[in-house]
């Protein structure tokens, strides 16, 4: 399965950067681009592993629970 890119626009849109076969090209890819476009959002890019685009941005979109007190605090 491939690892999917986004950009994620300030209306919460995904647009597709790169689709990377491997995690590691994946993960160098959005630290460069968080570093060069948007350091003061690092939600602006994030990554997926699914079997498809539309997967992916599923799993983006969808809200999530907190996995611990400490993050249930912080939202």
């Amino acid at each position: 399965m491939p690892y999917f890119v986004f950009r994620i626009s300030a209306n919460r849109e995904l647009s597709l950067v790169k689709t990377c076969d491997k995690f590691k090209e994946a993960k160098d890819l959005c630290r460069e681009l968080r570093a060069s476009e948007c350091p003061d959002n690092p939600n602006g890019i994030r990554m997926a592993f699914a079997e498809t685009e539309h997967k992916a941005k599923n799993l983006l979109a969808e809200k999530r629970q907190p996995s611990s007190p400490l993050e249930e605090w912080e939202a």
